[in-house]
């Protein structure tokens, strides 16, 4: 509907706008439905105060648009509000009910290639709920830039090299022996379990690449549980093999940006925006995690995408920096990467918080969590908040069969519409016919616009939550929709004595279940038709 509107808005500079469109929500309702800036935009240009210009461009538009799109277009203080008419809402929405599933997808990527990479964790242990948090943003971006047209591939980095596989295979020895492990590394359970598993593999020299097999054949198995799966396991050991690592430190000793000092090699991070100087090669001769992010950095923006996103844990905060500067220093874009860092989860079990450590071996896993209230809940919980705020997820509310859970009300509003599909069938109405046949003319009343105009507003709901990589914005969303819905039901007879106008709500409701649906499939999470 934006795109829509900003259409009009053009037709009206006759398609010469002199600066960017931007259409959004009022803050306040009585303004109307859509509201634009561009008339404070345009005022230093044409040297004239926002409020005359407002004035000209509602003259202009209203012109232009001849009472199709809107039936009221007014300013308030600069600012050019729109209310739709009736006869644009209808029409938006036959096109739900035409569309379906395909109801809200766009083109806006055009095609570009993009990799996401996320969840990432080392196959030390168990994944974590951070872990978990981290996952299904990560798919659910991957999932919002799918609809908006974008060609997507997702990635997880397998951190097979350095001393924390060694700790771990000194961890399990020691469990097996029946000793402590050593300083720094693993106490879980799971080390106990693994030591009992592999057994007979304790002194070989493959115990590594074996106890690395086992624990992300775990990992896999908890992300198929939550519905989120892989175009490819990128390992960081493929880097030393291929010799990449190799070829990067070559290269930026031919750009001159690197030195040794004590005993060790020094990448000249400060030069591309960096805080302080990054060390590649440490004195024993070892390469830090660091040198290896570089060279994998390097090869997928080498494999051509047009952007590249990383999902990363809120410890890996100070590592933006460094890496944004070694791209610059190899010559790439680095405006094609884009960094979300997650924040921590905080888990509560009936208002107490459930402490966590995994090197204590005392964690609640991401499995215990799907296991207990399944993929949907920990799904829509996860996707509660923004990326960059912390998450209180309380296990007892994400089970409540109430309108508290939210999962459960919104899941809720889509079962319910089912239902009155089902009786609405009894009564004699058959949905699928009478969708197309149905005088849409007759939904007048205030609580079928205000759920029309809710339903219409999907396909820019995808589009922002593209733009943004925010696709909390779609639960946020999901939540209001249920609500309009219930607020509609409550107040209106769907299946109700004049048959004609029960026809036009019965394909209202029809409309509200695709959308809902979409919304709720799009982010990997089922749409009951009964609870």
């Amino acid at each position: 509907m934006k795109d829509k509107i900003s259409s009009v808005i053009k037709r009206a500079f006759n398609g010469e706008i002199p600066a960017e469109i931007t259409v959004e929500k009022p803050n306040n309702p009585s303004f109307g439905d859509y509201s634009t800036n561009i008339a404070m935009k345009l005022s230093k240009s044409m040297k004239k105060a926002p409020a005359d210009i407002a004035g000209e461009l509602v003259d202009k538009i209203s012109a232009v648009d001849k009472g199709n799109l809107f039936s009221d277009v007014g300013s308030v203080k600069g600012f050019v509000n729109f209310t739709l008419s009736g006869k644009a809402l209808r029409k938006e929405l036959s096109e739900i009910i035409k569309l379906s599933g395909r109801y809200g997808r766009s083109t806006l990527g055009r095609g570009k290639k993009v990799l996401i990479e996320f969840v990432s964790a080392n196959p030390t242990g168990p994944l974590h709920v951070g872990h978990g948090r981290w996952a299904v943003i990560g798919d659910a971006i991957a999932g919002v830039l799918e609809a908006a047209g974008y060609r997507v591939e997702r990635e997880f980095y397998v951190n097979d090299v350095g001393r924390q596989i060694d700790l771990l295979c000194r961890s399990v020895i020691a469990r097996a022996q029946g000793v402590e492990v050593p300083e720094g590394g693993y106490g879980g359970e799971y080390v106990r379990d693994l030591a009992v598993e592999l057994r007979d593999r304790l002194k070989s020299k493959e115990l590594g690449k074996e106890l690395i097999k086992k624990v992300l054949s775990g990992h896999k198995a908890v992300l198929s549980k939550l519905n989120v799966k892989f175009d490819s396991w990128f390992h960081e050991s493929s880097l030393y093999k291929n010799k990449s690592v190799d070829s990067l430190l070559k290269a930026l000793e031919n750009k001159k940006l690197t030195y040794k000092e004590d005993g060790a090699l020094w990448f000249r991070s400060e030069s591309f925006g960096d805080d302080k100087n990054r060390v590649l090669i440490r004195e024993d001769g070892v390469p830090t995690y660091f040198t290896a992010d570089i060279a994998y950095h390097d090869d997928k923006f080498r494999r051509g995408y047009d952007t590249l996103i990383d999902v990363w844990g809120s410890d890996h905060h100070g590592y933006v920096s460094r890496v944004r500067a070694a791209m610059k220093a190899l010559g790439h874009d680095d405006s094609r990467l884009k960094i979300i860092i997650g924040q921590l989860v905080s888990l509560f079990r009936g208002g107490a918080q459930v402490r966590m450590s995994k090197r204590a071996g005392e964690m609640i896993t991401l499995e215990e969590v799907v296991d207990e209230i399944g993929p949907d809940a920990t799904r829509f919980f996860f996707l509660l908040q923004s990326p960059d705020s912390g998450l209180d997820f309380d296990l007892e509310l994400a089970k409540k069969h109430s309108s508290d859970n939210p999962v459960y009300y919104v899941q809720y509003a889509h079962a319910r519409i089912s239902s009155i599909l089902r009786e609405a069938g009894k009564a004699g109405f058959k949905a699928e016919s009478l969708v197309k046949k149905a005088d849409l003319g007759l939904l007048k009343e205030p609580a079928e616009f205000d759920l029309i105009k809710k339903l219409i507003a999907y396909p820019d709901e995808i589009s922002d939550s593209a733009k943004s990589l925010l696709p909390h914005r779609l639960i946020a969303y999901s939540r209001e929709l249920a609500t309009q819905f219930h607020n509609f039901y409550h107040k209106l007879r769907v299946i109700c004595d004049d048959r004609a106008v029960a026809s036009a709500r019965i394909a209202l409701v029809c409309a509200t279940r695709i959308v809902l649906k979409n919304v709720l499939e799009l982010l990997r999470i089922s749409a009951p038709e009964s609870m």
